[in-house]
């Protein structure tokens, strides 16, 4: 579209140039024009030439529109005036035709109306008894230059105003998109402040709770172990209800704890060096299954060393496993670590024998407060935060979880963690420095 407006501006620009030199030249009774004209006539056709070799784009610009519209009316009117075969009221008529072209709507309605004037014009010349010759003035020869005068000038100005139309468009736009930006941004931040705002709220009632939780679930171990009198069948039986339920709101209370934790961005990473068989021991003493799910920890650990946080690391694992006995009714769950050595990761996989999870909750399975597959039991406790804090802690850790299922057979959670945590930018600047100066 851009080359077509071009060819289109250069044609009309040569048709006015041709229509003014030979109305200057029949005006003059075909004699030789001035030098002044003739030069005049040369440096128009030269800019045009000049013109045909600039990009399109400055070509169909605002600016170069508006200089060629004051050039060309420079240039002809200079022209009219030094070859001194022309009255006032064809001036007043050229200027005229000008204005007629700068208040067009349209390019048509131009065109109609430059035929409409030109025929007026002519039927004045006719009616006062003048020459109708093509070859003497006053002639049909003028009604081609007016005409290609407001064909010309209105396409120009027509062209200009579409140009404006559309860069005012682009504007407008421009300014909505900047508008709805701030919008976004505005809401984005309100809503990171109320996710503070809960985050914060569930992390002082969580606290709150579990505090005086702790007191009620301590007195109650101490009555059951007798310290305050011996108690009936019946009320040992209701006080075992108790510990259960008292000992399930506390993890409840935890996880909630920990996901705001997470979520107000307060957690640290304290890298620190871990044996992992040491880990395991520890890890196989405080999870030891249940009557109905049995766990088997690996019995030797051949590993490299991990450098990580040892007690998130307990956290991740103890909620992967704690998860994979919720959901299996009866079977086993296997703990196992392996070494990647061509990516150095150190790989933890917690695999169990439950009913398994479809493909198409892979991801839902690690938003919080979202579940699975429902509980094949409802002794079975939990309100969705398990997998989520695993899959924000794994990631501050700078690892990789994944999942593997099949429905009726089990699933197998993967956590990859590097050997040696990443560098914080302020770390990674204190080593090279340290390494530079040695």
């Amino acid at each position: 579209m851009g080359l077509t407006q071009a060819r289109a501006f250069l044609l009309l620009r040569y048709t006015l140039i041709v229509a003014t030199a030979y109305l200057l030249l029949v005006e003059g009774s075909f004699a030789v024009p001035s030098t002044s004209t003739v030069l005049l006539i040369a440096g128009a056709l030269t800019s045009n030439v000049i013109a045909a070799f600039l990009p399109r784009a400055l070509l169909l610009s605002f600016p170069f529109a508006v200089g060629v519209i004051l050039f060309d009316t420079a240039w002809i009117t200079a022209a009219l005036v030094i070859s001194g075969n022309f009255s006032a009221d064809f001036f007043y008529l050229y200027f005229f035709v000008l204005l007629l072209a700068a208040v067009g709507e349209s390019i048509s309605l131009i065109a109609v109306a430059a035929a409409v004037l030109c025929g007026f014009y002519l039927y004045g010349h006719l009616a006062a008894g003048g020459s109708w010759s093509l070859w003497n003035s006053p002639s049909l020869i003028r009604l081609p230059f007016l005409f290609a005068a407001a064909i010309f000038y209105g396409y120009l100005i027509d062209r200009t105003r579409l140009e404006r139309r559309r860069a005012d468009l682009k504007g407008e736009m421009a300014r909505q998109l900047a508008r709805t930006v701030d919008e976004l941004r505005v809401a984005h931040a309100k809503a990171q402040e109320s996710d503070r705002i809960k985050s914060t709220f569930l992390a002082t009632v969580s606290h709150e709770l579990r505090t005086p939780l702790v007191s009620i679930i301590g007195y109650v171990d101490l009555m059951l172990e007798g310290v305050y009198g011996s108690m009936s069948k019946e009320q040992s039986e209701v006080l075992g209800r108790v510990q259960v339920a008292g000992t399930n709101l506390y993890h409840v209370i935890g996880g909630l704890l920990d996901a705001s934790r997470l979520d107000l961005g307060v957690e640290t990473v304290e890298p620190v060096e871990c044996d992992l068989s040491h880990f395991l021991g520890e890890l196989s003493t405080d999870c030891p299954g249940s009557r109905s799910v049995r766990i088997y920890y690996p019995s030797r650990v051949a590993v490299p060393t991990i450098y990580t946080d040892e007690v998130k690391l307990r956290r991740i694992l103890m909620n992967l496993i704690d998860n994979a006995v919720r959901f299996t009714e009866r079977g086993v769950v296997t703990v196992d670590v392996r070494w990647d050595p061509p990516r150095d990761r150190i790989e933890f996989r917690v695999s169990d024998t439950g009913p398994g999870i479809p493909d198409q909750l892979y991801d839902q399975i690690f938003e919080a407060f979202r579940q699975g597959v429902e509980r094949p039991n409802e002794t079975t406790t939990g309100i969705g935060l398990g997998l989520y804090i695993v899959k924000r802690l794994v990631t501050l850790l700078g690892g990789e979880v994944s999942v593997a299922s099949t429905i009726g057979e089990g699933s197998t959670f993967t956590i990859a963690l590097p050997r040696h945590p990443p560098l914080r930018a302020g770390a990674a600047a204190d080593r090279i420095g340290a390494l530079t100066t040695h």
